[in-house]
């Protein structure tokens, strides 16, 4: 099963960006980290982007636009689905790609859902 991702999880843009997010919650943790949930996400930034080639019309990945994949059906805090570490989706960068983000690591094991 995927596991929950926290505030320990590490997340980032197919640029090797870092995906910033920020739990809105503390109502559930796992390992002693708060869970995150899509509105997490949703606000996050990224920070370290190398799509940066202006010549080629690059801009790099500033903040995550979208979640396409990785909602848990069965968990939810605060009437929003946890973030599973199979999570990946859009960010604002141009050119867009299928998946901008996506993560390289859950950052705990001990809280696994579907």
């Amino acid at each position: 099963m995927p596991a929950v991702l926290t505030t320990d999880s590490t997340i980032k843009c197919a640029h090797s960006g870092t995906v910033v997010a920020q739990a809105s919650t503390s109502a559930l943790t796992a390992a002693g980290s708060p869970v995150l949930v899509q509105a997490d996400l949703l606000a996050a930034t990224v920070t370290g982007c190398t799509n940066t080639n202006t010549n080629a019309g690059e801009t790099p990945c500033l903040k995550v636009t979208s979640v396409t994949a990785g909602l848990s059906t069965t968990l939810s805090v605060g009437g929003q689905p946890v973030l599973l570490d199979t999570a990946k989706g859009l960010t604002n960068a141009t050119p867009p790609r299928p998946v901008l983000w996506q993560v390289d690591s859950a950052g705990q094991t001990v809280l696994e859902v579907s």
